[in-house]
């Protein structure tokens, strides 16, 4: 989702992904990594939203998902359970650089 979201920003500013990575200052491949879902380093991804000049927070609105708020709180919950130890410091690491 986070790729999509991303996708439809840069476009709409021009950016292609190689032009955003140059911009925020990191590599392409970890630009795509960060699309993907497979790190979430806050730096970086403070870095991205300041390129696309849009608030941390607004990388991660996905307005156009058809559930409910409580059904997302549900899902999140659910998962949380099915997450190793590194992956839960990597989901709270990603919810801090959310609100700081």
């Amino acid at each position: 989702m986070f790729r999509k979201k991303n996708k439809r920003t840069t476009g709409k500013r021009g950016y292609t992904q190689e032009r955003l990575a140059e911009i925020a200052e990191i590599e392409p491949r970890s630009l795509s990594k960060i699309e993907c879902g497979v790190t979430f380093p806050s730096k970086s991804l403070a870095s991205i939203a300041d390129s696309l000049e849009i608030s941390l927070p607004h990388l991660f609105e996905f307005n156009h998902i058809e559930k409910t708020v409580d059904t997302m709180k549900d899902d999140i919950r659910n998962n949380l359970d099915k997450l190793n130890s590194e992956q839960i410091k990597v989901v709270y690491r990603l919810l801090l650089s959310m609100y700081q």
